[in-house]
């Protein structure tokens, strides 16, 4: 971590370990660095903006319905959200969306053509209209989609009759003890929301909202949205998000009922053409943020401002990395060297 921040990978960060002793869960925690320059030293409880890994936990929140019998990954889109009607989001299922096989494009600037104040009704049911119409122009296979994220993350929500945030709580953060430590800020009461303000760690001076992005969203699309939506919005601590990524192998290896296991192996078995699977990504034969160290059955995600998951089966291994790389700008990359050397540091110290 150390190494991270004195090669300018990221101004600060904090990492989280978990390992079992036996049959108990270790969790290890280290933080390095500062949020800012200037500012104070980041602490193991630091929350950050955890980007795209909202996805993998809005993924899990529906694994968990449908087990419930509340959803069905068949539900074609535009049934629950009729806003996607005419598009090309509108036809795939829910289970394409979290796959990223919908045929949706990866991104788009929608904020900022929306016609109506961010966060209203009015905001939302246009962002996912024109969403829903941004087909990708990649005709080789399955494309990474944060437009699909944001629509599956309102079918999950309307399905469920009631806001995401408070389905994904119910669902995940809540059973695992974890609410305090992942959450979306954009919905928590004022009080609390200011606290987060005054402890995140600060992303991006973003143009289009005019200030330092602190305690807030970092993803434009998101915000416009209101803060709250399956492609990005949560933030956490490095210990929460290790919580849930020992809970994932818990639930694989058959020690946990959080999310069925005949449901994450389906949602991890391979998919043509990609490493992506249902609400995760795998090891790549070419190159991976993972390292060369960790196993072929490895899954995990990456966050655009810095974040990211790996969980390993076959060492029973959790490695999370929060960072705010993108502090004070974007085009800071450095953090692709730094990941993969990280993991397979981490990897041989354990032996």
């Amino acid at each position: 971590m150390d190494a991270g921040v004195a090669g300018q990978a990221f101004p600060g960060g904090v990492a989280c370990i978990s390992w079992r002793d036996g049959d108990e869960p270790v969790f290890v925690d280290v933080a390095s660095g500062r949020v800012r320059a200037g500012e104070g030293e980041v602490k193991v409880g630091t929350p950050y903006d955890l980007a795209s890994l909202t996805k993998p936990i809005v993924a899990m929140t529906a694994l968990r319905l449908v087990a419930a019998g509340k959803l069905s990954l068949e539900t074609r889109t535009d049934t629950v959200v009729t806003d996607a009607r005419g598009g090309a989001g509108g036809a795939p299922t829910l289970e394409a969306l979290l796959s990223h096989s919908a045929g949706l494009a990866e991104w788009g600037g929608l904020y900022l053509d929306v016609p109506h104040d961010a966060g209203t009704p009015a905001a939302r049911r246009w962002i996912l209209s024109e969403a829903s119409r941004r087909p990708s122009d990649d005709a080789r296979g399955p494309v990474y989609s944060d437009l699909g994220y944001l629509i599956a993350g309102e079918v999950i929500a309307r399905a469920s009759g009631d806001k995401l945030d408070k389905v994904v709580a119910r669902e995940i953060t809540e059973p695992l003890g974890i609410s305090q430590d992942v959450y979306y800020p954009a919905a928590l009461p004022p009080d609390r929301r200011a606290q987060v303000g005054r402890e995140a760690a600060p992303t991006e001076h973003c143009e289009w909202r005019g200030r330092l992005i602190r305690g807030e969203v970092h993803d434009e699309n998101c915000a416009a949205f209101g803060g709250v939506a399956g492609n990005a919005g949560m933030f956490g601590t490095a210990r929460g998000i290790a919580v849930f990524g020992r809970a994932m192998l818990d639930s694989l290896l058959g020690r946990s009922e959080l999310v069925p296991r005949d449901l994450l192996e389906r949602a991890l078995s391979p998919r043509e053409g990609t490493t992506m699977r249902l609400g995760w990504d795998t090891k790549s034969p070419q190159n991976s943020s993972a390292g060369r160290r960790m196993s072929e059955r490895a899954f995990g995600h990456l966050g655009f401002t810095g974040t990211s998951l790996w969980c390993d089966p076959t060492r029973d291994l959790v490695i999370v990395l929060l960072t705010n790389r993108v502090q004070p700008s974007r085009a800071n990359e450095r953090i692709k060297g730094f990941r993969p050397g990280f993991h397979d540091g981490v990897i041989a110290a354990l032996g």
